[in-house]
């Protein structure tokens, strides 16, 4: 194969339909037999099954028992059920041991975290065929932490060493023998380093003891492991450690020659108009000579084969366009980050026959892009650097994206929730989200980023936040089976070492050495914090700030003064909804920030003082908290003023540099979007997925035609992320405290250039005849037609009298309109919510709710297209959530309002088919005597 610069071109991506290996049979789910024999024609391929029921497990230490004995028939006392894929810990909660402990409890307080302390055996019966000669059987572990020993009807069959590495074993022969069902026995391994938790202390005003990773970070020493379960500023200490058969296992047969691998390599032309395919397989004969086989496969509607020799045990073939011609596609369909175009996948069927039979078969689902990663921008030496600059399809991105941490706390991800998860980020206008880590490193979490356009960085793991591993054979091991295994996801956009400092320096050379051998043409960073790999990529970096700060610091660090363009870690507080703060503490604490506030991470990496001086800032900017729902209302605008400005202010100054602005944005990544437990930090919505007014900013921020106030300079920008130049006239409006206009502008628009941002004026002059403490500003952007693009609004401090927010507490209550229609479709249920500003007084931060009128919880996942509306006198806006058959079902649905202050009673609120009413509680936000902290 040609080898090219591994910094600047395509990459192609295979997805394994539905999440695992699957053939044209479709089949899937609960193990059973294959029907018929020989004689019944039975296939010599059958098709993936999972074996997800049945399962038992006891902790290791106290089962005196062999892997042998426990891989058979007969009774063992002790075992109770489990749940695989799962952790100890999750079959110990479904089992009634112990309450969800992220909920109402101190984790640690609630689980012991001896947990940890011993490996776990699981068990399991299950239905097998009567093989045919010549058929194999398989049995494969998707994922086992942190190592695994398989047993199999008595017979130790091997291992599995690192949680993210893939174990499939040929045992034919035992099975030939069972007799219908076959006894599975898998001994969990504990980690070789752990040591005890550091529990949270609000009073400390820092994470657990300080330090991430534990006292001593000895965790990261494993290697490939969930190493943030020991502790972080955004985790607590996981008693488990997330042990356990976390991923699906399955068996699947073939015939005598199995496809080990599969590779869809696209080689999308410089013009986008052709792609040659290259398909490079692996075969795995049981055979002892070579023997021809025919390799057959459609694509696109168009059908090829070729006949190729198999030898003996390991080999390869490589089919590509020069040998067959369906595997050149003209004009082909491609592949496009989210905001840019359709995430287009071709289907790709391919199959190994001899004989007459099918042998091995896969269906798999691929993209066409061609990617090119830098740019060179000059540098504060004076010199030019190849800065990390991403271009897809010859259209340059503007990178906005989000960190993971991990998916879930305690490893619960079925498939619909990752999907979801990765759904709102598409909803949130992101196109990117970095796999810190590699900790959330799974086929549904890449076939979502495949089918909504988000790019993946993709790292690996080591951290500096404690020694590196030991075992870089087992490192290396893991890491060239991530490769291996997700390499052909058109979502992947880079590999890269680990998290803000560079591995040792044989695991960057290793790294660097498996890229370059297995996926050559996709770039490959040392670290989220630097490269130092060959032609390395500069100009990025992670570094904060992590909490909380004005919207006018992030636009000075971000104007174009400042080293490095591309910065992969900014974050804040983010603080949840009145109704999931309540569900994810305890009531004592409601109104008393403790302990229980700590675990849910209110301290975050201590910047703002930790939790408690977040609250007071909280409080200095908008007032004092009176009480729990005060809180939540006044966090909710700390969110969206905060978070919505880590985004624009990178879009407002991206791609060109300027005058006096040498260094330009080229993206940004905020720390985090994706909540790994209930949390008061680092998220864009909760972790039972409810989006709060976070999300709505980065949405808000993040569309790909903006116009923008800088809050810093008051200069009027238009950020274009689009391929062609847009122009019309942007309408600025100063409304007062009470919500009288007392200034307006006309911008024009003349041309702003595609994918870059465009000054087009200020209004620092309007602004500083501000006539209160606050101003607001809404910016309306039309083009030539008259039609409206988009607008934007903003509340700002008079900056003659800077004094915080706190007089919005004397701002008149706004009077509004809201109707809602329900429309019942044959997939489910479609909200339309009408709100309307009948008053003159601005309504700020309207925010609806659906729930179940019967139990007034909230329905979710429920994402509107738009929330937290802010309308000045006369304005309206017109919001749509859809809800599935499933989320409706045995509810009678209802849409709730709040916002900072509504007058009720000037207020109307009508439903057709649907009820409409006030969300008392959060409006109840002036207590008769002051609570919240008292």
């Amino acid at each position: 194969m040609t080898q090219v610069n591994r910094r600047s071109f395509l990459s192609g991506g295979i997805a394994v339909a539905g999440g695992g290996v699957l053939g044209a049979f479709g089949l899937s789910g609960v193990a059973g037999a294959v029907p018929g024999g020989p004689a019944g024609g039975q296939p010599l391929r059958v098709d993936r099954r999972e074996i997800t029921g049945g399962w038992s497990f006891a902790a290791a230490d106290g089962t005196p028992v062999t892997g042998a004995q426990l891989a058979s028939g007969r009774q063992v006392a002790g075992l109770k059920p489990a749940v695989v894929p799962g952790t100890p810990l999750t079959s110990m909660i479904a089992n009634g041991e112990y309450p969800d402990p992220l909920y109402g409890h101190i984790v640690t307080d609630t689980v012991p975290d001896t947990l940890k302390d011993t490996g776990y055996w699981y068990r399991v019966a299950f239905p097998v065929p009567r093989l045919v000669p010549g058929q194999r059987f398989w049995l494969q572990f998707d994922g086992i932490n942190y190592l695994g020993t398989i047993w199999l009807d008595g017979a130790e069959v091997g291992t599995v060493e690192g949680a993210f590495k893939r174990g499939a074993f040929d045992v034919t022969d035992i099975v030939a023998k069972a007799d219908g069902t076959a006894h599975l026995a898998v001994l969990v391994g504990k980690l070789d380093h752990s040591e005890q938790p550091s529990p949270p202390s609000y009073a400390s005003g820092v994470t657990r003891g300080g330090r991430n990773g534990g006292k001593t970070g000895i965790t990261l020493e494993n290697g490939p492991t969930f190493f943030c379960t020991a502790g972080w500023d955004w985790l607590p200490t996981i008693p488990d450690r997330d042990l356990g058969i976390w991923q699906p296992v399955t068996w699947s047969t073939t015939g005598p020659v199995r496809l080990a691998d599969v590779r869809v390599d696209p080689t999308l032309s410089a013009d986008l108009r052709t792609a040659d395919i290259t398909i490079d397989l692996g075969l795995d004969s049981a055979f002892g000579t070579s023997k021809t086989v025919v390799v057959k496969g459609s694509l696109d509607g168009r059908d090829f084969e070729k006949t190729v020799t198999a030898a003996a045990g390991a080999s390869s073939v490589t089919l590509t366009s020069k040998d067959i011609a369906a595997l050149r596609l003209s004009r082909p369909k491609l592949w496009w980050p989210n905001g840019y175009g359709d995430p287009h996948r071709y289907r790709l069927a391919i199959a190994v026959e001899a004989g007459g039979q099918v042998h091995d078969e896969r269906t798999v689902d691929f993209g066409v892009r061609r990617i090119e990663y830098t740019k060179p921008i000059q540098s504060p030496s004076g010199s030019p650097v190849d800065c990390l600059a991403i271009t897809v399809n010859n259209q340059p991105i503007m990178v906005m994206g989000g960190n993971w941490g991990l998916d879930e706390a305690l490893k619960r991800i079925p498939r619909e929730r990752l999907r979801d998860q990765v759904r709102l980020h598409r909803d949130a206008n992101l196109n990117l989200i970095r796999n810190w880590n590699g900790q959330s490193s799974t086929e549904d979490f890449f076939d979502a980023c495949d089918e909504f356009g988000i790019l993946v960085w993709q790292d690996f793991f080591c951290s500096t936040e404690g020694p590196p591993p030991e075992n870089f054979a087992r490192d290396l091991d893991n890491i060239r089976d991530c490769i291996v295994r997700f390499r052909n996801h058109p979502s992947i956009l880079l590999w890269c070492g680990g998290n803000e400092g560079p591995p040792p320096q044989p695991l960057i050379d290793g790294l660097d050495a498996l890229v370059a051998e297995l996926d050559p043409n996709r770039a490959s960073l040392t670290s989220s914090a630097g490269d130092t790999g060959k032609d390395p990529i500069g100009g990025y970096s992670s570094g904060g700030p992590y909490h909380w700060v004005t919207p006018s610091t992030h636009f000075s660090l971000n104007d174009g003064t400042r080293w490095p363009p591309f910065h992969n870690e900014v974050g804040s507080y983010s603080i949840p909804t009145l109704e999931f703060i309540k569900k994810m503490l305890p009531e004592a604490s409601w109104e008393h920030p403790d302990d229980f506030w700590a675990d849910r991470d209110v301290n975050g990496n201590g910047g703002n003082g930790g939790g408690a001086g977040y609250l007071q800032l909280t409080a200095q900017r908008y007032g004092e908290l009176r009480n729990l729902p005060d809180f939540a209302r006044k966090s909710q605008l700390m969110n969206y003023e905060c978070i919505k400005a880590i985004y624009e202010a990178h879009a407002a100054n991206m791609a060109s540099a300027a005058p006096g602005k040498p260094y330009p944005r080229t993206g940004v990544i905020m720390w985090m979007t994706n909540p790994a437990q209930p949390s008061f930090v680092w998220q864009m919505y909760s972790h039972d997925l409810e989006a709060h007014s976070s999300f709505y900013a980065v949405q808000h921020a993040c569309r790909r035609v903006n116009v923008i106030l800088d809050s810093q300079t008051l200069d009027v920008v238009i950020a274009n992320h689009t391929r062609t130049t847009v122009k019309g006239t942007v309408a600025a409006t100063l409304y007062d405290l009470t919500g009288a206009e007392f200034a307006s502008t006309s911008l024009r628009v003349g041309e702003a250039a595609a994918s870059d941002h465009t000054v087009i004026g200020s209004i620092a002059e309007q602004l500083n005849g501000a006539p209160s403490d606050i101003a607001f500003v809404r910016l309306v952007f039309e083009d030539s037609r008259g039609a409206e693009l988009v607008r934007n609004f903003y509340w700002l401090e008079n900056p003659a009298r800077p004094a915080g927010f706190t007089s919005l507490d004397d701002a008149p209550a706004a009077a509004v309109s809201v109707t809602a229609d329900a429309d019942h479709g044959h997939d489910g249920l479609e909200l339309t919510v009408d709100v309307e500003n009948t008053g003159e007084a601005v309504a700020l931060m309207v925010h609806l709710q659906v729930y179940d009128t019967r139990t007034g919880e909230r329905v979710l996942p429920a994402t509107f297209s738009d929330n937290y509306l802010n309308l000045a006198g006369g304005e309206s806006s017109s919001v749509r959530v859809r809800l599935t058959d499933e989320q409706t079902r045995h509810r009678t649905v209802g849409v709730r309002i709040e916002g900072w202050k509504i007058d009720q009673r000037a207020s109307r609120l009508r439903g057709r088919g649907v009820a409409v009413t006030f969300n008392q509680a959060a409006l109840s936000t002036h207590p008769p005597k002051n609570t919240f902290g008292r």
